[in-house]
């Protein structure tokens, strides 16, 4: 499978659905071929649940049947997502979604030739060990991230328990993502 031909349809499909409500029309897959899509998700949970139903409801409602998934959970094993990946590797898909930070972690170290779409990942940077870390991943790996506004969050807690003298915030320190940390005095 030619790996432009996939990432200009998926590129096409994410536009044409961003044009639905301007009247757009569905991209058509190249005559006679099925792409292979390969999901590995971390585990079952409703959050990546709806990442990844939304991702395949999008690519088989743009692709009808001549798109084939295979859905494949980790049961919350991060060494569970690179036997997953390496096998999507062998059945040579044209494209893995990865979801969650060891599915991208897996399938990133698992190939540089298949292209490979990241969700529900905070730090793509911390993720893919990228020192200076602009923003942008570059090779096959590219997607959303799920990392919140920070500052933000910060700034509000105040509001919820204006009578306590101080407040913390502490992010999952387990998770290989960046770890903030923030403690805020407020006046009594």
């Amino acid at each position: 499978m030619n790996k432009k031909k996939l990432v200009s349809l998926l590129l096409g499909a994410a536009m044409t659905l961003s044009l639905t409500a301007c009247g757009g029309t569905k991209t058509e897959a190249p005559a006679g071929e099925t792409f292979k899509v390969g999901v590995c998700q971390l585990v079952q949970h409703e959050a990546l649940d709806a990442a990844t139903q939304g991702f395949v409801d999008a690519l088989k409602e743009e692709l009808g049947d001549k798109v084939v998934i295979d859905v494949q959970n980790a049961s919350g094993e991060p060494a569970n997502c690179g036997t997953i990946v390496n096998g999507f590797v062998s059945d040579k898909v044209d494209l893995i979604m990865a979801n969650a930070t060891p599915a991208l972690t897996a399938a990133a170290s698992a190939t540089a030739e298949i292209p490979v779409l990241g969700t529900s990942i905070t730090a793509y940077g911390v993720a893919l060990d990228i020192a200076d870390f602009n923003g942008t991943v570059g090779g096959n790996v590219s997607g959303t991230s799920d990392l919140a506004d920070l500052q933000a969050q910060a700034a509000i807690i105040p509001s919820g328990s204006p009578s306590a003298p101080r407040s913390a915030c502490s992010s999952a320190p387990l998770k290989p993502t960046p770890a903030t940390r923030w403690t805020r005095s407020l006046p009594l």
